[in-house]
């Protein structure tokens, strides 16, 4: 459905953008959460704005300490004529966030925010004014979902974490074990440049993740990596490996429940960025 010509290739601020967030809105029920619309307003230009909509979903209304999954559901749309679908970007991730929202179960010590968040590819606004709007919340961990779909030449599943969390972290990463996929927990965007071969790219700053980040809000980014199809034509399902992308949404699932039982204890930042 994410990829469909229906949805156009879910551009920012588009007609396709709406029947996705009506997808997403439904999908959500489905899964018995609470869903709201967060629309906010960007700077697109010197002199002009754009609008964007993020998608929230949530499990409970306990007041306990939040972990917020993101998955941007935005894409190019039609560029020079050509449908680009964004099966992997970001395709791949929204689905993901659609089966955790099923998935996992209440937790005692935690409650859940899906967030899919729009307007990623302009420039993280989504995230950006989710982050900032939020910052009143007791959130303790982003959990961000960009590009899944593993590579049959390279079947690894990165997982960028702040530093701050390495030593508690470890404790959760050294339980989750693939079949052919294999889980590597990164510290370090240099790090992650050199496994990729993508030296050009900051992977800090990449995605939604960044925007928690500047709120000093410690993050888990799940992808993997560079992509030969990125911003392509040819980012279709068709390209993904289907088997090995479940595999790698397993793994993402494994590591929240590992955490949840872990005895690693997750706090709100004693100050969010200004």
């Amino acid at each position: 459905m994410l990829t469909s010509p229906e949805l156009a290739g879910r551009k920012t601020n588009s007609h396709a953008a709406l029947l996705t967030r009506e997808y997403l809105k439904t999908r959500f029920k489905e899964h018995q959460l609470t869903v709201s619309e967060q629309p906010f307003t960007y700077s697109s230009g010197l002199f002009s704005s754009a609008q964007g909509v993020n998608i929230i979903a949530t499990n409970t209304v306990k007041d306990l300490p939040v972990i917020v999954i993101t998955a941007h559901y935005d894409h190019l749309g039609l560029k020079a004529g050509k449908l680009h679908p964004g099966a992997n970007d970001n395709a791949s991730g929204v689905a993901a966030l659609l089966y955790l929202s099923h998935a996992l179960t209440a937790s005692s010590s935690y409650r859940f925010m899906f967030v899919a968040t729009d307007a990623e590819e302009n420039g993280l606004h989504g995230s950006e004014h989710f982050a900032k709007t939020m910052r009143q919340l007791p959130i303790v961990l982003n959990i961000n979902l960009d590009m899944l779909a593993i590579k049959k030449s390279h079947k690894r599943l990165y997982a960028l974490t702040s530093r701050a969390l390495k030593s508690q972290l470890n404790l959760v990463f050294t339980q989750i074990k693939g079949n052919k996929v294999k889980l590597k927990p990164i510290y370090s965007s240099r790090k992650m440049s050199r496994l990729t071969n993508t030296k050009q790219i900051d992977w800090h700053r990449a995605s939604d993740h960044y925007s928690f980040a500047k709120q000093k809000i410690p993050y888990v980014y799940f992808s993997m990596g560079a992509d030969n199809f990125h911003h392509s034509a040819k980012d279709t399902l068709e390209n993904i490996n289907t088997p090995l992308y479940q595999e790698a949404v397993l793994l993402i699932e494994a590591f929240i429940n590992q955490l949840l039982t872990s005895p690693v204890v997750l706090s709100p930042p004693l100050k969010a960025a200004t």
